[in-house]
């Protein structure tokens, strides 16, 4: 026996002869000497010889008391039983988010490594403070925009990751790149470091179910799952509505990028919202300076598993209607003077 375990039956052995009192004095007095440290050649039959003792009190006072029985056997089985295993949470194909909104933290390492042998890749966040609030969003490249200067940057990898740490600073020791190239996570690297929000890019091999765990209120874990066994309860990503005219392409659950960051900004002159049967629209318009070539700007749009946001440069935090976001971001493009519409529409 351990030590641990002979000191907590002593205990428990030793409250339930002090708090039963239906026992008779003269057997309350034998269990102690009993239970009394002794050496450890003599310990065992002396906790065998106390234990004996309670049970059998115990089945003489049962029919005075049936309630002895529950009450000193459920205690002596909380000893002896083992706890329960965490249930196991599901690797799921759709955008997460967590942490603790408003709380400052600073990510102190960056630790990737590979579980073959359980079906999945793993990265580990560490933090002092706390789990700060953050998003996760899943995208259908390995590039990524950097905040804020809307450089774009193509990591290892054909899908990626898009993490999002608000409140938080990093120590100089945390690398900027790493490159595991393990079988699913292939890059991570810094994207943003603005305003007190810290933005990761994760490049991924391919598209696969995500798992997000919060361990001992400091580290932040990403499983990616290497194969289709890491989880038998995986959910499926959903599948969004199509759109009626056929040249308009798929709904998907990704972060898309497009446009082209050349020649003079375009100028932002329309914001238009509607419903359309099956799906919502957004239009923005945009008109070229004088002389200029007409063409879309680069743009990207992010999705998020919430509806908060930081405003740019200033930093503050804002959080709109709804339980989900999309987070817009137009480069080479100006609306300072051009747009005169609404700067917040509520449908």
């Amino acid at each position: 026996m351990s030590d641990d375990f002979e000191k907590n039956l002593r205990d428990h052995l030793h409250r339930e002869a002090e708090e039963t009192r239906e026992f008779p004095r003269r057997l309350r007095g034998r269990i102690r000497d009993g239970i009394a440290p002794h050496t450890r050649a003599r310990m065992a039959p002396q906790l065998a010889l106390a234990g004996a003792l309670v049970l059998v009190a115990v089945a003489v006072l049962a029919f005075r008391n049936p309630t002895i029985i529950k009450v000193v056997t459920t205690g002596i089985t909380g000893l002896i039983a083992p706890s329960p295993s965490p249930t196991p949470q599901p690797f799921v194909c759709q955008d997460q988010s967590g942490g603790t909104t408003g709380l400052s933290a600073t990510l102190t390492a960056i630790r990737p490594a590979s579980h073959a042998g359980d079906g999945y890749d793993r990265v580990v966040f560490d933090f002092n403070g706390g789990i700060p609030s953050w998003d996760l969003a899943r995208q259908e490249s390995a590039s990524f925009v950097r905040d804020a200067s809307g450089q774009q940057v193509t990591l290892e990898g054909n899908t990626g990751l898009k993490l999002i740490l608000r409140a938080t600073d990093v120590t100089g020791n945390v690398s900027s790149d790493l490159q595991p190239r393990l079988t699913s996570i292939r890059e991570i690297a810094q994207i943003g470091n603005f305003e007190h929000q810290l933005t990761y890019g994760i490049g991924l091999s391919s598209s696969q179910c995500v798992r997000v765990l919060q361990l001992t209120n400091s580290r932040l874990v990403i499983d990616v799952a290497t194969s289709g066994s890491a989880s038998t309860t995986a959910a499926p990503t959903p599948l969004p509505t199509q759109p009626a005219a056929t040249d308009l392409g798929a709904f998907s659950c990704l972060d898309h990028s497009g446009g082209a960051d050349s020649g003079p900004a375009m100028q932002l002159t329309a914001m238009r919202v509607a419903h359309q049967t099956g799906f919502d629209r957004i239009v923005f318009e945009f008109a070229p300076q004088a002389g200029a070539t007409t063409h879309i700007p680069a743009y990207t749009v992010s999705r998020q598993a919430s509806a908060k946001f930081i405003k740019d440069p200033s930093g503050l935090p804002v959080t709109m209607r709804g339980s989900a976001g999309l987070r817009i971001v137009f480069h080479g493009a100006s609306g300072a003077t051009s747009y005169t519409g609404s700067r917040d529409q509520a449908q």
